[in-house]
């Protein structure tokens, strides 16, 4: 038989947790034809595998940027992660919809990526990213917040019943077009505003689709046990699959609650209810510096938080609210990763409180003029996990590995700033550091956590593992040199230990090189 490519002589892993078997893997027309000891005939491109890995290429469940697949077409740092699909549309924020006010207040858009963004419905934004081509397969949950701001604006306060419905029309419409599911960002606005009412009629339409419900909770700290109750309740009520996003216990005083949270999940899981978690493995996460101003601050969107920061009687409530000494602890694990503005680009990769002791003024105060300096989209790592608790999430088993960040590469327009490492190693610190060196469970476990386990999430039935008929999505990696190397203080770089990665059956990264091929696509519900 004559194959597009067959992969030779390596220990091959389902997948699904099973030992890995020495032998080949034969692809046809993007999917895997034949899978075996020998496998016979030509191939128009082969490779050697002896004492490598062959698994199925790495699913992140959790990702976001819905401008970054098309700055960043190629995705570098997710083909040398052994990543082939990724998930956006997390904690409540989507590529879509978008109404005309919304696009509206993205009109700034061809100044700041060089593209218009002009897309309103998942069928537009899947039309973008086809027509730029993609490396890496892509499918989407529909936010949240999008649909709230759509139907509602970005207003405090409960809908209308016609509010509502339109709401619900509107979560229909994308899982119709293909959206994998719902998420919610509940901490962020206008998501925080939502009561648990309102989430659930939304859950209801896609439990309907049987899509996933996928959360980032109202509280991670203090009153997380709280927030996972609400998460659970969407799930009991309406039938709804649940996917807790980047699970955690934030804030060393809360630290210790994290061995009976994850009982709770276990306790939840065992009355019938369908919830499983994904989590990074890193000890800092990283969001928005405006996720750290109050709610009320937040009402209204972008342009009047910015109005609110910018001076009067709002900014002094600001100043006093944020000056307070159960924020202190806050500002010291912040660190700017991203300024957004020239102003403070010298302020990139430290520590909150020690630029602001360099300017001699309250790290309250600074947070405000970076808010302001950056048109409110400054970012931030923050400091709050322990180690211990890190690992323990990780050994669970109903929980998948996730980068929760934006398709980065090392040149080029997303090169800037100093973001998160996980954009670029998350993958491979998870196989390298906890698996290999920490043996916090085998190889083959390590790889059904960022396969099947995720894939099964999704709902995509034919990635994330290997057998004769699969899509032939494959990551080819060196158990033994597999590692991250970006670090916090110099994160665009790439991982080192994938050899070779293939995207619906065309080789992507071929000697631990990008090819420049584009052979990804936007994958919709029911569709691989």
């Amino acid at each position: 038989m004559a194959f597009d490519v067959v992969i030779r002589s390596g220990w091959v892993f389902d997948g699904l947790g099973g030992e890995p078997v020495r032998g080949d893997l034969g692809v046809v027309g993007g999917r895997i034809e034949a899978l075996g000891p020998c496998v016979e005939g030509e191939a128009a491109r082969t490779i050697d595998a002896s004492g490598l890995a062959v698994a199925p290429g790495f699913i992140d469940i959790h990702t976001h940027g819905d401008v970054y697949p098309l700055l960043c077409p190629d995705a570098p740092a997710r083909l040398h992660d052994g990543v082939t699909t990724e998930m956006v549309g997390n904690c409540g924020e989507s590529p879509f919809p978008q109404s005309r006010a919304m696009l509206a207040a993205r009109a700034d858009s061809v100044e700041r990526y060089g593209f218009e963004v002009d897309w309103a419905t998942l069928d537009d934004f899947a039309r973008r990213q086809d027509a730029a081509g993609s490396g890496i397969n892509r499918c989407s949950l529909v936010g949240h917040g999008n649909v709230r701001a759509a139907v509602m604006g970005e207003g405090d306060g409960a809908p209308t019943g016609e509010q509502l419905d339109g709401m619900c029309r509107e979560v229909e419409a994308a899982m119709e077009a293909g959206a994998v599911g719902l998420s919610t960002g509940l901490v962020y606005a206008p998501g925080m505003y939502a009561e648990p009412r309102e989430v659930e009629a939304l859950c209801r339409v896609v439990a309907r689709y049987g899509g996933l419900y996928a959360s980032h909770i109202r509280n991670e700290g203090e009153t997380m046990e709280e927030a996972v109750e609400e998460f659970a309740d969407a799930g009991r009520h309406t039938g709804v699959r649940l996917q807790l996003s980047h699970v955690k216990m934030a804030g060393e005083p809360n630290w210790g609650k994290a061995q009976p949270l994850a009982r709770r999940l276990e306790a939840i899981r065992a009355e019938g209810v369908d919830l499983a978690c994904d989590r990074y493995p890193y000890t800092a996460g990283a969001t928005s510096l405006s996720a750290f101003l109050p709610g009320w601050a937040r009402e209204g969107g972008r342009e009047r938080m910015l109005e609110r920061v910018a001076g009067g009687e709002t900014r002094r409530r600001l100043l006093v609210e944020l000056g307070a000494e159960e924020m202190q602890a806050t500002w010291r694990v912040l660190v700017i990763a991203g300024a957004g503005c020239e102003r403070w680009q010298q302020a990139e990769g430290r520590g909150l409180v020690d630029v602001a002791a360099e300017v001699g003024r309250p790290p309250a105060e600074v947070a405000l003029e970076v808010l302001t300096a950056s048109g409110g989209r400054a970012s931030i790592v923050q400091f709050s996990m322990c180690e211990r608790n890190v690992a323990m999430w990780l050994r669970l088993p109903f929980v998948a590995v996730a980068s929760d960040s934006s398709s980065r590469g090392a040149e080029g327009p997303t090169a800037s700033g100093k973001p998160h490492p996980r954009a670029y190693g998350t993958s491979a610190r998870f196989l390298g550091r906890y698996v290999r060196e920490q043996g916090l469970m085998g190889l083959a476990e390590g790889v059904r956590r960022l396969t099947s386990l995720p894939a099964s999430r999704i709902g995509l039935s034919r990635r994330g593992v290997l057998r004769p008929g699969a899509c032939a999505d494959v990551a080819v990696f060196d158990p033994q040199r597999i590692i991250d190397r970006a670090t916090y203080e110099h994160p665009q770089q790439y991982s080192v230990g994938v050899r070779a990665v293939l995207v619906n059956g065309v080789v992507a990264l071929a000697d631990g090189e990008l090819t420049g091929a584009r052979a990804g696509r936007f994958l919709r519900r029911g569709e691989e």
